[in-house]
């Protein structure tokens, strides 16, 4: 939730007419965020957190009331660092070659995406935020569409991360707040104006 919740407290922030929720089936993790005593620390996060939390921005560990709610997911997924080579302790691993810690990223993507489809109701749209390897979106894709109850369809996109996470830290609100550019790349299976209207409202 390093990524996902301070971003999730900048869109709270910028868009007050919308409610912003936060999930985790760690409670000890969601109790910290609702806590004075955040988990990760940024100037000014915790002012930012206070500034919205519980009047547009909450964190639950009630996943499944969240998903059925949301006309827009952002799916955040920790990425471990390279273990070896270039970048040790730093880079992401995104090794070619399934190792384990590859298999164990694909299939923490795969449970959060078969969740979303067996609980959504309404179709939606899934933004892939994490360092994943190539193809994910299209894998997604495949899981929400097999799982998806009749009517039920999906606009899947994928934002990628460019937060100065590792090399200049604490910059997290910085770079949220103040983006030179946000892209956000499709992968389009139903056609819905309002709900791209939303996603790409204030950008």
């Amino acid at each position: 939730m390093s990524i996902g919740a301070p971003t999730s407290a900048v869109l709270a922030m910028k868009n007050p007419h919308l409610k912003v929720t936060v999930v985790d089936c760690n409670a000890n993790r969601i109790g910290a965020w609702n806590s004075e005593t955040l988990p990760i620390f940024e100037p000014g996060l915790s002012d930012l957190i206070s500034s919205v939390r519980g009047k547009n921005l909450f964190f639950s560990t009630d996943v499944d009331a969240a998903l059925m709610e949301a006309q827009l997911i952002f799916l955040c997924v920790g990425t471990p660092p390279k273990s070896s080579g270039c970048g040790i302790g730093m880079a992401a691993d995104l090794t070619y070659v399934l190792t384990p810690v590859i298999l164990t990223l694909f299939r923490a993507v795969e449970a959060a995406t078969r969740q979303i489809a067996s609980v959504a109701t309404t179709s939606k749209i899934v933004i892939e935020k994490s360092t994943v390897p190539c193809l994910t979106a299209q894998a997604m894709r495949l899981v929400l569409e097999a799982n998806a109850k009749p009517g039920v369809e999906f606009d899947i996109l994928s934002n990628p991360e460019f937060l100065a996470e590792i090399y200049i830290p604490y910059l997290f609100v910085t770079d949220v707040k103040g983006p030179p550019s946000t892209t956000f790349f499709p992968q389009t299976t139903f056609s819905s104006a309002v709900n791209r209207q939303t996603a790409v409202k204030g950008q």
